[in-house]
């Protein structure tokens, strides 16, 4: 989804599977992933998921954790 939310790939979330059918699954995801499980259902899925979380409060995590681990020093912050 991070691809395809780049640009790099503009498929629907309909046709996310058929991205799937053209790279090296077992690179970016594991030994036994095939395209069929990567389709809408479980990314809708998902999304719903990262919705009912609360996705201001992910991303301040994922931000602060990438800020941390890379050494990023945070005089001020802005959520914009």
């Amino acid at each position: 989804m991070i691809i395809n939310g780049l640009g790099f790939i503009s498929l629907p979330l309909y046709l996310f599977e058929k991205f799937f059918e053209r790279i090296a699954r077992e690179h970016l995801l594991g030994e036994g992933i095939q395209p069929e499980h990567l389709n809408d259902e479980p990314l809708g899925r998902v999304l719903d998921k990262l919705y009912d979380a609360g996705l201001t409060e992910i991303f301040i995590r994922v931000a602060l954790s990438a800020a941390d681990r890379f050494g990023v020093k945070m005089d001020s912050f802005h959520l914009d």
